[in-house]
């Protein structure tokens, strides 16, 4: 686990995809989502080798541009692969900072389907 200056939290959350979906919170935007999202994809480095289908559930507050808190959390129990790249998606969401349009809690997906399209424009 790389140490980071700021407070970083990992959770290796195994929840139903009912549970992961069902996105609750009086703060979640799903623009500040997609801006920490397409931020993140300038930094990323995903191991070699991706399975054909990923799927990882983000939580991310954002306090005065930076990420205070950051949660990358599992739809299904996961994979080694899974497991490697995790620590890769948080650590490109706090290289990518500051986030200085956007404030609060995010929640946003990623899969191979969203990296590929976003990685593409």
């Amino acid at each position: 686990m790389h140490s980071l200056t700021k407070t970083f939290l990992y959770y290796v959350l195994i929840a139903s995809v009912a549970l992961a979906m069902n996105v609750t919170g009086a703060h979640t935007s799903e623009d500040g989502g997609n801006i920490v999202f397409n931020q993140m994809l300038k930094c990323l480095k995903l191991p070699a080798d991706a399975p054909s289908a990923y799927s990882f559930l983000i939580v991310a507050v954002i306090k005065d541009g930076s990420a205070d808190f950051l949660s990358v959390n599992f739809r299904t129990p996961p994979s080694e692969w899974e497991k490697t790249a995790a620590p890769s998606i948080a650590d490109a969401i706090t290289q990518c900072e500051p986030y200085s349009s956007i404030s609060g809690r995010m929640e946003f997906a990623v899969t191979r389907e969203l990296i590929e399209a976003g990685s593409k424009n």
